[in-house]
């Protein structure tokens, strides 16, 4: 509760500092909202209204994404009565559920699902621990978080500016080795990439794992993103001098294929945690978190790989939950 109503940490925050999953501080959060209290002791608090069977459906047709106002209207029709939205929102905060900004994904064609098919079904026994991912990202100045836990009446607010300055980054990292990050403020541009991957991909710029087999040692491949820019002839004759046959193709439009669209998630949380006010904290605190990324972070997104493989052919190459 200190975490929350003191740092105003979000429960998948917590969850992290505390090493506990995330449901379960999502729970504590929301019996303490309901109680006042954070012990579920029988008799505590109010007595329930909805029964088992009824929370169960209410959780079933949140999935589907129906609102609070229209699951406590349901549940007057059916029962005859009326139940407070806020009684609707604490059974879903129970179950992990947040009221959050619905994502905004680029539809497929059905060229790119196809594209995407072939390449899940052709990688699926693939062997991702030689794989270096890379992957550019933007990160913006004062950017901090959106949701958490807040009491009616002392709402926390928090200033931004209506054009923040903006660092992108790029990087690449795999289950034994990453890259050093590469800093830059101008547009991506096809020779501004090259200069990235002939400072950055040099085998002795690589970092390596201490427990990275030597048949890996200068001897890992390369994995880019469809960017058109990445695809010229001369970015791929750059990437040919640097790691010859080592390369690794990707399919347009999948992110959710992409091991370092997870890193840099982690590293947006560490960068919104904090109270950065210049570019240059900004790139302190991202080198500072890059280089103590624990190599489990990584790891654990690379074991997901054949997992993805898999969801995305049983999509037929659609969008995977990734």
């Amino acid at each position: 509760m200190h975490l929350s109503n003191e740092s105003h940490l979000t429960a998948r925050a917590i969850a992290r500092r505390m090493g506990i999953d995330h449901r379960t501080a999502a729970r504590i959060l929301a019996t303490y909202d309901e109680t006042g209290d954070v012990e579920e002791k029988s008799g505590r608090g109010r007595k329930r209204k909805i029964g088992k069977k009824d929370e169960y459906n209410m959780v079933k047709r949140a999935k589907k994404g129906k609102p609070a106002t229209e699951l406590a209207r349901a549940y007057g029709v059916k029962h005859g009565g009326s139940v407070h939205v806020d009684t609707i929102r604490r059974i879903l905060h129970r179950h992990g559920f947040f009221y959050l900004t619905v994502q905004k994904i680029e539809a497929l064609s059905e060229d790119a699902k196809a594209d995407r098919l072939a390449y899940a079904l052709k990688m699926s026994n693939y062997n991702w621990n030689k794989v270096i991912f890379s992957d550019e990202k933007t990160f913006q100045l004062g950017s901090g978080q959106s949701h958490s836990w807040q009491q009616k009446g002392k709402r926390i607010s928090r200033t931004y500016t209506r054009h923040p300055k903006k660092l992108h980054v790029w990087a690449g990292a795999g289950y034994y080795f990453k890259t050093k990050l590469y800093f830059f403020t101008e547009n991506l541009k096809s020779p501004l990439y090259q200069r990235i991957l002939q400072l950055r991909l040099k085998e002795k710029r690589i970092i390596y794992a201490a427990d990275c087999p030597m048949k890996y040692k200068g001897n890992w491949w390369f994995l880019q993103d469809n960017d058109p820019k990445h695809r010229t002839d001369k970015s791929l004759s750059v990437i040919e001098d640097l790691v010859g046959e080592n390369f690794v193709s990707h399919p347009s439009y999948s992110p959710d294929l992409n091991v370092q669209e997870d890193l840099w998630s982690y590293l947006n949380a560490k960068v919104q945690a904090a109270k950065i006010t210049s570019i240059a904290q900004l790139k302190r605190k991202l080198s500072k978190e890059w280089e103590a990324l624990p190599w489990n972070v990584i790891r654990t997104s690379v074991r997901s790989m054949p997992a993805r493989m898999q969801e995305c052919v049983k999509v037929q190459g659609a969008r995977t939950h990734y």
